[in-house]
């Protein structure tokens, strides 16, 4: 029996390895077939969809073609959601490099106000992806729901970001690792707690529905 359970966890983790490495090289595909910049937020979608419906267990997903079907299916929103993230990031960076005033006060001030808007971008974009594919959301309310479920949720986010860091970590002492499923393990462990995040948003969501006023 014993022999049978460790053969059978070889198994699964070799069936989760080939399914990481598959979508990691679609990723890669997707990324380049949109010159990158086009590329980016479609591949990012059709991958959290797929590892989506992996993880809920919905039988025999076909990895390629549910891929490139999403990928087709999420293209606007993907560019859209790229291009929003990227226009952020592009304001913090030039208002952090080219801002000066006289007040040194001032200068501070603003500088830490660009300190927590850039925060609240990276934990936003922790979870708009997920949520676009679970919640079948348009680019505005997926950036909204995005944003208070990361505040909302405190301990689960803290605890997604300290997941991604040790992948970022790993990755980078192993650099190899990400062409081979660098990018689908990052997004492999974030539908993971942010699916756990979802069930426990809308069983609390049930629970003040039901409660009596």
């Amino acid at each position: 029996m014993l022999s049978q359970g460790v053969t059978g966890g070889i198994y699964a983790a070799g069936e989760v390895f080939l399914f990481l490495v598959k979508l990691n090289l679609l990723w890669i595909i997707g990324t380049v077939a949109g010159l990158l910049l086009f590329g980016f937020g479609p591949s990012t979608l059709a991958m959290c969809d797929v590892i989506r419906r992996w993880m809920r267990k919905e039988a025999d997903v076909p990895v390629w073609r549910t891929f490139w079907q999403q990928y087709k299916t999420y293209f606007l929103r993907g560019n859209g959601l790229s291009l929003v993230f990227l226009f952020g990031a592009f304001m913090i960076f030039v208002n952090t490099t080219f801002f000066f005033v006289e007040s040194a006060w001032v200068v501070i001030f603003v500088r830490y106000a660009l300190f927590l808007v850039a925060a609240l971008l990276i934990l936003t974009a922790l979870y708009v992806f997920p949520a676009t594919v679970h919640f079948e959301l348009t680019l505005l309310d997926s950036l909204k729901q995005s944003f208070f479920i990361a505040l909302y949720m405190p301990v689960r986010t803290l605890y997604m970001v300290a997941a991604v860091l040790t992948v970022y970590h790993i990755l980078f002492m192993f650099p190899v690792l990400i062409f081979l499923f660098g990018i689908s393990l990052f997004c492999f462990i974030q539908l993971y707690i942010v699916l756990g995040t979802f069930a426990k948003l809308e069983t609390k969501q049930a629970s003040m529905a039901a409660a009596p006023v």
